[in-house]
């Protein structure tokens, strides 16, 4: 029988407020949020706004300028301008000021808590764990950077009269493009480790939320970067996005979003020669083995499966049990997933609240009807949410039943959404959990961790996890394998800030006589 788990908990909101600088800074004394390009607030030279809504009422919060060819231009001028000098300034100096950023962002604490929920429609438990990785990544990459070994490297003799060593350096123009998803945390993953390289930033944010990253731009120049250290360029990822994977001014790009766009940056960072790293989500899998309590690990798999209302890359979303459990997992699961509190993202008590924009509200219905169509037994078959005196992109959890050999959730689901499969042996499970082409995320459940640890050496993922999920930590790499990432280091370790360098080899020969 299952054990009754009740301290694990959903993600849960505390009731929340707008600030007075949230609101002061979306109103823009009327104006529309420009880009921010050599220290400068940059309007846009195609003339275009467009509007970013809080999506559990479709309140308008600000409206933005998009940024195009010319103002991307712009910012790479500006950008290889700035690192001239800012190349070769100290690391000393370089941590002074991401330390200087770090403090002002926690002055703004509930600016960026704010834009994480009204923007993000994240309940403020996440957001707020969230919002602790500024200082955890900058403190992190600062203490990288100090031991980085950059510049000359030992020479070593390679011929008579010959002698060789390596050189290394920031790229010099670098760009990020954030997903809506963790907009506080992929920026942060993203310019501290950039800028410490001594590297010029040029941020994309999101579409739906471009706030975070247009503040912390503002706050940038209050630390004192010089103009065209770092560089903000909202827009949309087919406009803007595109024209920093065309310009090749940007020596570097750091990608996160779904597979078909990074693909096709990729694609476009090759025609000259751009260097790109790519997180491209993922379908996790969880493996639950007969000697684990189905209720309590189900409750720890729906919460994490829940985290952000599943609009998490790495989260689980295909759970393969033991089938000697697989009733009772699948009743805990159900029980977990009913009572989960579907509601407004800064009401007190909300555990689910609506999903990013209208894209997404279709994708996900269209993916629970196909999970039915392709052979799924709902356990709860989803669809619209009602939620009193709001109007937003609300849906109900959905879990469903499948069998080995029945291939119903071949795909991301952005969404509290998972099929629960009953497997009859660990290679059985094995097999399954690694027949997705995704690679992001994956973990194993039993009491019997060295057992656990055996089975996630196994798993075709970039994190293994015993008995956790959606784990991250500074000194650990997370990335993806398979179409959910690469190359490089992946993020959060010290390779990730030698992905921002590059490196020659110099020969040196004797003057011939």
């Amino acid at each position: 029988m299952a054990t009754v788990a009740p301290q694990i908990q959903p993600f849960t909101a505390r009731q929340f407020e707008k600030p007075e600088k949230f609101l002061d800074f979306c109103e823009n004394n009327g104006r529309p949020l420009a880009g921010i390009i050599g220290g400068r607030d940059v309007m846009g030279s195609m003339n275009v706004t467009y509007d970013t809504t809080d999506p559990g009422s479709l309140e308008v919060l600000a409206s933005v300028c998009e940024m195009g060819q010319a103002e991307v231009g712009l910012a790479v001028d500006e950008a290889q301008a700035a690192f001239a000098s800012w190349g070769k300034t100290s690391v000393e100096e370089r941590c002074k000021l991401v330390m200087k950023l770090v403090e002002l962002c926690e002055r703004d604490r509930d600016v960026f808590l704010a834009c994480e929920i009204f923007d993000g429609g994240k309940v403020s438990e996440l957001a707020e764990g969230d919002f602790t990785q500024i200082r955890a990544c900058a403190e992190y990459f600062c203490d990288v950077a100090k031991k980085a070994e950059m510049g000359e490297g030992p020479a070593m003799q390679v011929a008579a009269g010959m002698k060789g060593f390596t050189y290394r350096e920031p790229w010099g123009v670098v760009a990020g493009i954030i997903p809506w998803n963790y907009p506080v945390v992929l920026n942060s993953w993203f310019i501290f480790p950039a800028l410490l390289a001594g590297n010029c930033v040029l941020l994309k944010p999101a579409e739906d939320t471009p706030l975070s990253a247009l503040y912390t731009g503002k706050l940038a120049e209050e630390a004192g970067f010089p103009p065209g250290v770092f560089n903000v360029l909202p827009g949309r990822g087919e406009i803007t996005g595109q024209f920093i994977a065309e310009h090749p001014g940007v020596r570097y790009i750091s990608f996160t979003g779904s597979p078909g766009v990074g693909q096709a940056i990729m694609r476009t960072c090759d025609a000259h020669g751009t260097r790109m790293k790519r997180e491209m989500g993922g379908n996790g899998a969880a493996i639950v083995l007969g000697d684990a309590d189905p209720g309590v690990v189900a409750r720890q798999i729906g919460r994490y499966t829940n985290q952000h209302f599943g609009q998490t890359c790495c989260t689980v979303h295909r759970i393969f049990v033991d089938q000697k459990i697989a009733d009772d997992f699948a009743d805990a699961q159900r029980d977990f997933f009913e009572n989960l509190q579907i509601g407004y993202q800064a009401d007190a008590g909300t555990q689910l609240g609506a999903v990013v924009n209208s894209t997404q509200y279709s994708r996900i219905q269209r993916a629970q009807q196909e999970t039915l169509a392709r052979g799924g037994q709902a356990v709860l078959p989803g669809g619209v949410a009602e939620v009193a005196d709001r109007t937003g992109y609300y849906l109900k959890p959905a879990l469903f039943r499948t069998e080995p050999g029945v291939d119903c959730n071949p795909l991301e689901v952005f969404h509290t959404y998972a099929t629960i499969c009953p497997v009859s042996s660990e290679e059985q499970a094995v097999v399954l959990a690694n027949s997705s082409p995704y690679g992001l995320g994956a973990s194993v459940w039993t009491r019997d961790t060295e057992r656990g640890v055996q089975i996630a050496k196994q798993f075709r993922d970039g994190t293994c996890q015993v008995n956790c999920h959606n784990s991250i930590a500074y000194g650990l790499p997370y990335g993806g394998q398979g179409i959910s990432g690469g190359p490089g280091g992946g993020v959060n370790c010290e390779e990730t800030f030698y992905d921002y360098t590059q490196v020659k080899a110099v020969y040196v020969g004797d003057y011939p006589e």
